[in-house]
């Protein structure tokens, strides 16, 4: 980038006119500043800017999204904040509170999960070596080395009498991939479980869930493909789709990636008919306040859980605190008055809490970190 680039930049910033990929490259590289006024020549600025995407190179993984061939990686590295421009060459300096009361660092979550076999006997999967971890009914339950459970029929094949449950509970700091016995792919957030039948007879297939999962069905016309969700029934019609349903959450998400589904509210009084909703591609219903809606879906907002990173699109400071809590398993205080500030933007799942912070602070939210408690102050 040439002088003239640069300082086209800085006008645009200045003008409000920068892409929110432009205003997080200029404002990561002035948070990476001291507080004294800013003085710097148009050479030592673009020093400086090569520096700041050199490391930001360096040590993320974000997705990358081409602004200049040069700042492709460095584009998109910061969270971006919609609380308005920041005036480069006239804003007061940022409080450098963050980094004075991390007492700790709290790394991110991994594959971690537990299942609870018929007997009420429970086995940590991610204790378990890979291979057969024990057999349920009609079925052995296996461990793959990439760390996804796996049904397979055992040799007898009997079927039992009754029907065998089994659940997967994934805890708060955790992700668990499973292979449900008819070939149904379900990945499972944080704090999220699963729970089915180790073999799916009669004329549907039917599951359970708590939190977020997303599913990969394998359709059968003969034999529906249903998950039950906080009085919801989502009803495959051959698709992949994504839930979000946690108890702490105002709202129940249902989004469609592929195919069709229907979700319906069976004892919902805004659905006389109680035929629910058919949703297309793209689609999303909601659940809240006893009432049921359709809405365009944001799916890569959507499935950035399951991508690797943290999706904000206008989420208060409480909302993002939610997310970010299931996944470093953390407890969350809070104290003051915090600012009206909307979030938008990503940060990577794989990133120690600690650097998660250090982005937020721009939004004048502060944070003690002592222990697995997280206090947030204005």
């Amino acid at each position: 980038m040439d002088n003239q680039d640069i300082i086209k930049l800085l006008n645009r910033y200045n003008q409000g006119q920068c892409t929110e990929q432009e205003k997080a490259w200029i404002e990561t590289w002035y948070l990476s500043q001291q507080t004294e006024p800013l003085n710097h020549s148009i050479e030592e600025l673009s020093k400086d800017l090569d520096d700041v995407e050199g490391k930001l190179i360096r040590h993320t993984t974000f997705r990358r999204i081409t602004l200049w061939p040069r700042i492709a990686a460095a584009a998109s590295v910061i969270l971006f904040i919609s609380i308005g421009a920041y005036f480069l060459f006239h804003r007061q300096p940022l409080r450098q509170v963050a980094h004075n009361q991390i007492h700790n660092d709290v790394a991110p979550g991994g594959n971690k999960a537990f299942i609870t076999l018929s007997n009420g006997k429970k086995i940590s999967l991610t204790d378990a070596k890979n291979g057969t971890i024990t057999k349920e009914g009609n079925a052995v339950i296996k461990k793959t080395s990439d760390g996804t459970v796996s049904y397979e029929r055992s040799a007898s094949d009997v079927t039992p009498r009754k029907l065998v449950y089994n659940t997967i509970s994934v805890p708060r700091g955790g992700q668990w991939t499973v292979l449900l016995p008819d070939g149904t792919k379900a990945i499972l957030d944080a704090a999220s479980s699963i729970r089915y039948p180790v073999s799916f007879p009669g004329i549907e297939r039917k599951v359970e869930i708590t939190g977020q999962v997303y599913f990969e069905v394998v359709h059968n016309a003969a034999k529906p493909f249903r998950v039950i969700t906080r009085g919801q029934v989502i009803e495959d019609i051959g698709t992949k789709f994504n839930i979000e349903a946690y108890d702490d959450e105002p709202v129940v998400k249902t989004a469609l990636l592929d195919g069709a589904v229907r979700v319906s509210i069976p004892s919902a009084l805004s659905l006389p008919d109680r035929s629910g909703i058919v949703l297309q591609p793209g689609q999303q219903t909601l659940w809240q306040n006893n009432k049921l809606s359709e809405s365009a879906a944001d799916l890569d907002a959507t499935l950035a859980w399951k991508n690797g990173y943290f999706s904000f699109t206008d989420d208060n400071v409480e909302t993002l605190m939610r997310k970010l809590s299931r996944w470093y398993d953390i407890e969350v205080d809070y104290r003051g008055n915090l600012p009206d500030t909307k979030f938008d933007g990503e940060i990577p799942r794989n990133a120690p809490l600690s650097e998660v912070l250090k982005v937020l602070e721009v939004a004048n939210v502060h944070f003690l970190l002592e222990g697995k408690k997280l206090t947030v102050m204005p």
